[in-house]
């Protein structure tokens, strides 16, 4: 093997083939520091564990996807998963049926060590299921996949052939890659085998595939375990004759080597020998040689190793998954020494923590004797690291339904004093209920009677006991529970209360009738009452009523049993009970009630049984109108006398103001001109319009024509003019008109932002003391200005063009006199200019200074990341320090430690960053990370996406996949296909999970380029594909070539639209850089704009036919602007181009009804709708509903009333389908023109009975006309529909908001005190109600009503809406 890898031939075919790669080492997961979770016994924890959620299929793949996102969280955040968690993902993937590329690889990678509480065997047994799972569903399985399963069979050490391994890959069809040949080597070498190893090297040299540090470490473990140290010592020669260092990973694996021989002495030389060579081992790399030492029985050497380590960050979480380990060899002592290791986290005084909870669990988990499990516990309890830990392991003890062991450790605690609670023992009832175990239920009910003296309680029975009897007769029920120590009268009540709740309401009278017990009515009333209700037994329903009046004499008596139920047993009244009761049949039956409330009432009377007054006032309430008949009245009389005894053994819109284009005024002016009468009033507002469009010539002359007619222009027109000049750098006009207004109104406010304008264009012309004079002279308005990004931007461009000249001082006094003339509020924007102002002079320390006095005067750290990179790359170690500290005060460490490592990534000092991130406690950042990889992306900065790459490796509570994916984006936009796909061999190398989204960009890049992606593409949503689409538009050109792009964008943003098209034409025709989509959509918004729609069209149709399409919002716009035009044609000739995702998206069917609208030809475009819907097929009536235009109808309708005959008729055809949708806006349409007759009868024989109904328009129209009659007509048609109450507050709120708004009070408390006796206030408009409640209040008067807490916009439904118009809540 050594005589193969010196070989000059084959070291120089993997030298050179690595020369120009990042070899660092492969680390295993690394985990974070997170305190342990303390447990406790409680009825909530049994509770949760006895109780399973039903779950449908339609939430199986959403569950399995949650699922995931859990797993990955536990991984990243803890290191570790457990069994249950994996094996639920398991169910939900077969539930699921599927599974992505990306999940399927997910779940194989949670089956090794990350699973640390199992066994290698079970884990290799539950991974072997997973993939037969993943096969047998048809998972597309590629070598990643291989390759994952690989890495799980060698973290457990499973025996497998790598020959016949590699045979099984080539049978399927799959190409082995450089990572699957490291990992069978590996293989080899974990059985000694270095013969088998070096056929797999061969094999590699042939195949030219680069030989990294993974290898050569594999060797040296192979050697070691084929006891020749010698020759593993040897290959860390021939890793340095590669060029390679032995890193900390290669150490360590040589140093396990001499652990598992107890060669204490070798241990000691090669630590030596790590420390001169600067490479320092990590507290998990000292975990893995303890691990090597105590499972190999060389218990004495480590203490000596515990001494060494540093305990830096993620010490506990490691220290743990080491404990778990442990504890599965039975080296519970070690383990022991580990955990008195690990330092407690901080908790606020007076708080106590428990260490050691999955010590304790995982004593349970691998049954290990009670004897060993006490003897642990207590040596915690003793030594105060968990005064709860033989607590716990009862409870641990109990999860894991483990009998004897739970009763011989609940005996303990018993003996300790502890009291031992009736619910400590349901998640054991449970669990022998389900597995049928009958016997073993009334052992455990035994156990709690004689051997702990609790009494068995109602709550024990119904729930973890009776539901597991159900096939047995409820007398034989009755014995066994009474067999096992339960009273009969507590039987008999739990097994009447299940009979009822499975709807056997003879069965419970029967039952009831033999055992003389206290029935409890709290119980027993609902599940009643739901017994009548389904089977209509009156008998036996008054047969339990009388029993439980019976029964009730027996309440103290039945008071043991009741503790655990929480029930109290004083001031039991029986009338009011009884009343309760018929209560509840009035709220059951809700349609033809009074007959089944007489019935019920005579029954009562028969058994001489009493109902409470105030129940039958109740009663009476509850039942209006013809449904309180007389002989229900008179049986109430009888039943309160008191007389009978017991029978013998039973929620204004303002319109916007109207702006007129110039076409507009100029019609207006030849009119006034064409009646002799006086246009200057039109053309001042002529002047004004081309002033707010910046439009300087045509301003300027009709400026001159005015003043030649003697006009004289207003103190608002000279300061829009001044306004305009100085976006022309027109400065002495601009000045002139700042004379002529002082000179006639001196006190006149030109506003903020134009003095701002004006000073900004003095400064351009080196006037820096005019501008200081204008800021603080002229007159202001006495409002203070919104900062708007415009005024800010202004405020900024003064400031940046003094700090682009280096004028620090300058910059400084016109910082102070923005700031006390409060113009600007200083912050880190405004603030940049005058640290840049040093910067640009070079002057280091004077710019350190600057940004001192920002940071101590307020508290901004302007230009911080430049400062940090001049000072990185003058190597000034204490400035950069300094800065640190000061940046520390604003934003915190964590923060402040993030902005140095990516300062030093930039610089390219990736080891000083790297060693930043391993500052022990630095919390991870997923927001600062993704936004820095953005930027990097967006700027063209690959080399530095590179380096955060390596500066991430091994630190695995770092989300790498964002930072992997922007440096796909980066290859795939330089469309450097080979570095693409080599990013996602180097993730399956650094066991970086690659999302679907990495997945779908690199395969859809690696098909543009004619290559075959080595894996299944995944499918996802038509809306991630339109943004990873749009985010690949952005900067799509390489940096070498942005010059082109920046021209582009300039001229766009100075409005320049000739210019852009020259440049998109220029870049059409050479073979250099294209501009982007993205940009290209920019370019036909402002074409849209400036009015030359044709243009723009012809843009849309290149895309379209290209494959894409403009960016979504701006699509929107362009095809409004086409309807607006009624250009039918071009809309339907797009629509031709669109898939139907892409047409919701854009709103097309609403556009293309509207355009027909516009053009006047509505009756054309229904006579297609008819068309289409006259032909079509049962697969075509969901595409039809999806398309039919809502928004647009309403319009039709509105504008064209004589089409309304051949609407209906179409509609009618749509509702044939079952799309009621185009009915429901001609009903709208219909009750909004008063036409009740017709409408009523499309209520009647379309929506009456449809869930979801579209009412908006209605309410549009009631709030803008205050008209309260139609809104009451909409909330008479709701209330017989199966409308959600949600719906009905929307239409009561729009009632209330009306009467308030005319001051109408009562009125409006009297419809709002009728509403709740319908609906909760939870669905009312919550602002209707607090506009009510001020105006209640105003008066002195007290608002009868708790308004509802305000609830989040997701808790609340929509219905299916187009985006031209919003719809109601839906009626589900």
């Amino acid at each position: 093997m050594t005589t193969l890898l010196r070989s000059a031939r084959f070291a120089r075919c993997f030298t050179s083939a690595v020369r120009g790669l990042p070899l660092k080492h492969v680390r295993k997961d690394g985990t974070q520091s997170s305190s342990t979770v303390n447990y406790y016994i409680n009825s909530q924890f049994a509770r949760g564990l006895a109780t399973q959620v039903g779950q449908t299929r339609e939430n199986q793949e959403v569950n399995l996807d949650r699922s995931l996102r859990r797993l990955d969280q536990d991984v990243r955040r803890t290191g570790r998963i457990t069994r249950k968690e994996l094996e639920d993902v398991l169910g939900d993937l077969r539930h699921a049926r599927c599974a992505t590329s990306t999940q399927s690889l997910l779940i194989i990678r949670c089956c090794g060590n990350l699973v640390p509480e199992e066994s290698p065997e079970v884990r290799t047994k539950i991974v072997n299921e997973v993939w037969k799972t993943l096969e047998n569903l048809g998972v597309p399985l590629d070598i990643s996949h291989y390759n994952a399963l690989l890495r799980v069979y060698l973290e457990n050490e499973h025996e497998f052939s790598p020959t016949e391994f590699l045979a099984d890959l080539e049978q399927k069809g799959v190409e082995p890659n450089r990572v699957t040949y490291q990992r069978l080597i590996a293989r080899y070498c974990q059985r000694g085998d270095i013969e088998g190893a070096t056929r797999i090297l061969e094999f590699m040299r042939e195949k030219q595939l680069p030989v990294n540090e993974n290898v050569f470490n594999a060797l040296i473990m192979g050697h070691s375990r084929a006891d020749d140290m010698e020759s593993a010592v040897a290959i860390l020669g021939v890793m340095r004759q590669a060029g390679l260092e032995p890193s900390s990973d290669t150490y360590t694996t040589l140093l396990c080597g001499y652990a598992k021989r107890g060669d204490i002495d070798s241990i000691r030389k090669v630590f030596a020998e790590s420390q001169e060579k600067n490479v320092f081992l990590l507290d998990k790399d000292f975990m893995e040689i303890i691990y090597e030492l105590a499972v190999n029985g060389h218990d004495k050497f480590i203490d000596e190793i515990i001494d060494k380590m540093q305990q830096l960050a993620g010490y506990n979480q490691d220290a743990i998954n080491l404990i778990l380990r442990l504890v599965n060899h039975g080296k519970e002592e070690i383990a022991m020494k580990i955990l008195k290791t690990m330092p407690p986290p901080v908790v606020p005084e007076g708080h106590s923590f428990s260490a050691g909870n999955f010590f304790i669990k995982q004593l349970i988990h691998v049954n290990r004797p009670v004897e060993k499990i006490v003897s642990i516990c207590r040596e915690m309890e003793e030594s105060g690291l968990n005064s709860k830990a033989l607590v716990l392991a009862a409870e641990m003890s109990i999860q894991s339904s483990n009998v004897e062991q739970a009763c011989c450790l609940l005996s303990l605690l018993r003996q300790d004093g502890f009291p031992i609670r009736p619910h400590y023992f349901w998640p054991l009832l449970t669990s022998c209920g389900r597995k049928g175990d009958t016997e073993g239920i009334q052992d455990i009910l035994r156990r709690m009677n004689v051997q702990f003296g609790l009494t068995i309680g109602g709550e024990t029975l119904r729930d973890y006991v009776i539901p597991y009897l159900k096939d047995q007769k409820p007398e034989q029920i009755v014995s066994q529970l009474s067999a096992a120590g339960v009273t009969a009268a507590a039987a008999a009540c739990s097994v009447v209360c299940s009979l009822l709740q499975a709807n056997k309401l003879s069965d419970a009278a029967d039952l009831a009738s033999k055992y003389r017990a206290y029935y409890i009515p709290s119980l027993l009333r609902r599940p009643l009452v739901q017994a009548l209700h389904t089977t209509n037994d009156l008998d036996s329903y008054i047969r339990v009523v009388r029993f439980i009046h019976d029964g009730m004499d027996r309440a103290v008596d039945a008071r043991p049993t009741l503790d655990e139920d929480n029930i109290s047993t004083s001031g039991v009244d029986k009338a009011e009970i009884l009343g309760q009761m018929v209560l509840d049949i009035v709220m059951v039956y809700r349609t033809n009630r009074s007959a089944i409330i007489r019935d019920v009432l005579q029954g009562l009377v028969d058994q001489g049984l009493s109902i409470s007054n105030s129940a039958a006032e109740r009663l009476q309430e509850k039942l209006s109108g013809e449904e309180l008949t007389n002989d229900i009245s008179t049986l109430l009389s009888k039943l309160t006398t008191g007389e009978l005894t017991p029978a013998p053994v039973q929620r204004q819109t303002g319109r916007a103001a109207v702006i007129q284009d110039e076409q507009q005024l100029k019609e207006q002016i030849k009119t006034l001109e064409a009646k002799e009468q006086s246009s200057n009033g039109v053309k001042r507002q002529l002047l004004s319009l081309y002033c707010r469009n910046k439009e300087l010539d045509k301003a300027e002359q009709l400026k001159q024509e005015l003043e030649a007619q003697g006009f004289v222009l207003t103190a608002g027109v000279q300061s829009q003019l001044i306004d305009m000049y100085c976006h022309h750098d027109k400065l002495d006009e601009a000045l002139e008109c700042l004379k002529r207004l002082q000179e006639k109104e001196p006190d006149f406010a030109i506003g903020d932002l134009r003095i701002l304008k004006l000073a900004g264009l003095l400064i351009k012309n080196n006037r820096l003391q005019d501008a200081l004079r204008y800021l603080k002279e002229l007159p202001r308005e006495s409002k203070a200005p919104e900062k708007t990004f415009v005024y800010n931007a202004t405020a900024w461009r003064m400031l940046n063009t003094l700090a682009e000249e280096g004028r620090t001082d300058d910059v400084k006094l016109l910082l102070e006199t923005l700031a006390e003339n409060k113009f600007i509020e200083l912050n880190n924007i405004m603030l940049g200019p005058l640290v840049k102002s040093c910067i640009v002079r070079e002057d280091v320390p004077q710019a350190m200074q600057a940004f001192e006095w920002c940071v101590e005067h307020h508290s901004c750290t302007p230009w911080k990341n430049e400062l940090a990179r001049r000072l990185i790359q003058s190597e000034n170690p204490d400035m950069l320090q300094h800065l640190t500290d000061l940046s520390t005060k604003v934003h915190g460490e964590i923060n402040s430690l993030y902005d140095l490592v990516f300062a030093f990534v930039e610089c390219g000092r990736v080891r000083a960053a790297r060693k930043i991130l391993e500052t022990p406690g630095l919390r991870y950042r997923t927001e600062r990370l993704s936004n820095a990889c953005e930027r990097y992306r967006q700027d063209g900065q690959v080399s530095t996406l590179e380096g955060l790459i390596e500066a991430t490796r091994d630190l695995s509570y770092i989300d790498r996949s964002a930072i992997f994916y922007q440096l796909l984006l980066s290859y795939c936009n330089n469309e450097d296909v080979d570095k693409a796909l080599g990013l996602w061999t180097r993730m399956q190398e650094e066991d970086v999970q690659p999302t679907d989204k990495f997945l779908f960009t690199l395969g859809t890049f690696l098909e543009q380029k004619g290559r075959t992606a080595p894996f299944v593409i995944p499918q996802i949503s038509q809306e991630t594909k339109t943004k990873t689409r749009e985010v690949q538009y952005v900067d799509k050109v390489p940096a070498t070539e942005q010059i082109l792009l920046k021209e582009f964008r300039k001229a766009l943003n100075n409005d320049d639209l000739d210019k852009a098209l020259e440049i998109k034409r220029r870049a059409e025709n050479e073979a250099g850089p294209k501009i982007t989509t993205m940009n290209i959509s920019k370019l036909i918004e402002k074409l849209v704009k400036a009015g030359r729609q044709s243009e723009a069209s012809k843009m849309v149709f290149d895309l379209l036919e290209a494959g894409t399409h403009p960016v979504p919002h701006i699509f929107r716009f362009f095809l409004n602007k086409l309807a607006e035009a009624g250009d039918t044609e071009t809309i339907s000739r797009i629509g031709s181009f669109l898939t139907p995702e892409l047409k919701r998206i854009v709103s097309f069917d609403n556009k293309l009804c509207t355009a027909y609208s516009t053009a006047g030809k509505a009756k054309e475009y229904l006579e297609n709708l008819e068309k289409e819907i006259n032909s079509a097929k049962v697969d075509d009536v969901s595409r039809l509903s999806v398309s039919f235009p809502r928004g647009g109808a309403f319009a039709i309708l509105e504008k064209e009333p004589e089409i309304l005959p051949l609407y209906e008729r179409v509609a009618q055809k749509y509702a044939k389908h079952g799309i009621l949708s185009p009915v429901n806006v001609l009903w709208v349409h219909l009750l909004l023109k008063n036409e009740d007759e017709a409408a009523r009868k499309l209520w009647d024989d379309f929506l009456s009975k449809h869930p979801q109904i579209m009412y908006q328009k209605v309410i549009e129209v009631a709030r803008k006309e205050d008209n309260l009659s139609i809104v009451q007509k909409l909330l008479d048609y709701l209330k017989t529909a199966p409308v959600t109450e949600q719906s009905l507050g929307v239409v009561y709120s729009c009632i209330l908001d009306i009467h308030a708004k005319h001051g109408e009070i009562e009125e409006a408390l009297n419809v709002l005190n009728t509403a709740v006796k319908d609906i909760c206030l939870e669905n009312f408009n919550r602002t209707s109600l607090l506009r009510l409640k001020d105006q209640v209040e105003s008066q002195g008067k007290v608002f009868p009503h708790k308004i509802p807490e305000k609830r989040s916009k997701s808790s609340s439904s929509s219905s299916s809406s187009s985006d031209d118009e919003k719809q109601e809540p839906a009626q589900r």
